[in-house]
């Protein structure tokens, strides 16, 4: 390979600024001549020696002269492909493969699809060869850091000159395409070395992952969900034989039924997949139009999913359908009762004053059933008891969580005179009470009293409390001094009922033998 030095010395001229304007499929070289007075030639292609170097993309310093108008567009070979920096090999073999499927001249008659197809595959040149790849990524970083070009990277040379790496495609767009894919990359609608299916109707691909969404109950308790999916199936109208009804495959006479192909290259044989038969080892010539030959198309399938009991939100699960996989993630709704932490519940129960002051039982709704529990005498609002094992199940563990309850005591807002003059009255009486109560005024010594309108309902409330404990206890006991004396009396009369009967009884049976005495 000759050098720039050789390049001088082949035109025969002196040192040489070369300005290189790409363009799509032609390159237009001017040298520029230093001297007294600048002139100006252009180099035909026909000139061999300079052609082969400029043509084999040659990665050489090049000094140029700034210009008003960038002499290269701003391009971003990673954008271009839509890949990371860090991506593999593949991962730009796919990427480029997909994207340039999408702009081929032959599947898209956009005019612009074609200029999108030849950028594609220049950024494809460029990041598939590690070698290119590492320049472009050296120089091309210290570019777009400085502002410059993408796809060249630009360094501070001598004399205010610029020195940057430039790369010049010099194969053609279709000519690589065929290259990487083969002929038949094309061949058929929907066909792709990387699918062993056709696409259909329902879509490009068969499903690899669903969101499905659930209730918090059916999260709970588990279920059955059915979905319909995309699936990769078995052709419905060659039945898997790839070829139209009547015909039938032979075998592949571009590889002798070997699925291998020998590609020379110069000096060099390849071994590579047959591009017609796809190594199969059988060539088909009418291929069926539902599944493009391929034996297999994408179908639509109503598919039962399994939902655990105890799933969580966003939590992705992996199901078999097929001899593929599925990846199901769960979207639980939220409940207007229950609030989850992990495997545990917690939920709000409503008690009253009274059951709050003196306790009892309410019953509340569980996650498989109800349950009543006990509220304790004395029971605070915002008091929270457990319910053990009452929670979710662990999908990843053993046992369930726990149902946390939390009492809410509600106070009434409107009291009527029964419960105001009650709740007066326990104002009297109560303690250690922190500030004032509206109604009631504190005495010097301590006691309390209330000044309000209607005190008839309070005040017999104070007799009751206060004088007339005593006589309710004694006339209690005149009550039951009587119920006593009229049980005595009733004690008395079955007793007299008691003998009557024997009398009755006796007198029958002294009647009887009188009877049997006389016969």
């Amino acid at each position: 390979m000759a050098s720039v030095r050789n390049i001088f010395g082949i035109l025969n001229t002196k040192p040489i600024i070369i300005l290189v304007t790409p363009q799509i499929n032609k390159i237009s070289t001017r040298l520029f001549h230093y001297g007294k007075e600048c002139t100006k030639s252009t180099v035909s292609h026909k000139n061999q020696q300079l052609s082969n170097i400029i043509h084999a993309g040659v990665s050489i310093p090049i000094r140029q002269f700034h210009s008003s108008q960038p002499l290269r567009a701003t391009r971003n070979y990673y954008e271009v492909l839509g890949v990371g920096r860090n991506a593999s090999g593949a991962e730009i073999k796919k990427a480029y493969y997909k994207l340039a499927k999408q702009y081929h001249p032959d599947v898209n008659k956009d005019p612009e699809a074609q200029k999108k197809f030849q950028a594609v595959s220049e950024a494809y040149e460029i990041l598939a060869d590690d070698t290119k790849r590492k320049q472009y990524d050296t120089y091309g970083a210290t570019a777009d850091q400085m502002g410059g070009m993408g796809g060249s990277g630009r360094a501070q040379g001598p004399q205010g000159f610029s020195q940057h790496w430039q790369y010049q495609s010099t194969i053609d767009p279709e000519e690589l395409f065929r290259k990487i894919f083969g002929d038949a990359a094309f061949g058929n609608k929907g066909s792709s070395p990387f699918e062993d299916f056709a696409e259909s109707r329902y879509g490009f691909g068969e499903a690899q992952e669903i969101v499905l969404r659930i209730s918090f109950s059916q999260a709970a308790r588990g279920t059955n969900k059915d979905v319909n999916i995309n699936v990769v199936d078995t052709c419905p109208k060659c039945n898997g034989s790839r070829c139209e009804l009547g015909t039938k495959a032979t075998k592949c006479q571009f590889c002798n039924g070997t699925g291998m192909e020998s590609i020379t290259t110069g000096p060099f044989v390849m071994r590579s997949t047959c591009r017609y038969c796809q190594g199969t080892r059988m060539y088909i010539k009418h291929k069926c139009v539902e599944c493009e030959g391929k034996g297999s198309t994408v179908q639509r399938r109503k598919v039962t999913v399994p939902v655990p009991a105890g799933i969580e939100d966003g939590q992705t699960v992996r199901m078999s359908v097929g001899k593929k996989e599925l990846f199901v993630t769960f979207r639980i709704d939220k409940s207007d009762y229950f609030t989850r932490d992990g495997a545990d519940v917690h939920t709000e129960a409503d008690i009253s004053v009274a059951q709050a002051l003196l306790g009892g039982t309410i019953r509340i709704e569980g996650l498989y059933e109800d349950h009543t529990i006990q509220v304790m005498p004395g029971t605070s609002s915002h008091t929270r008891i457990r319910l053990s094992g009452k929670g979710m199940k662990r999908v990843n563990g053993y046992g369930h969580g726990d149902h946390y309850v939390t009492f809410k005591v509600v106070i009434p807002k409107h009291l009527d005179e029964k419960q105001k003059a009650l709740a007066m009255a326990y104002a009297e009486l109560e303690k250690d009470t922190p500030g004032t109560i509206l109604g009631v005024t504190i005495r010097k010594d301590g006691s309390k009293l209330t000044t309000s309108e209607k005190l008839e309902l309070l005040n017999a409330i104070r007799l009751v409390l206060e004088g007339k404990k005593e006589s309710n206890s004694e006339k209690d006991t005149d009550l039951n001094n009587n119920r006593t004396k009229n049980i005595g009396e009733i004690e008395q009369a079955v007793d007299r009922s008691k003998d009557v009967q024997s009398e009755v009884v006796e007198e029958s049976d002294r009647e009887e033998t009188k009877l049997k005495n006389k016969n």
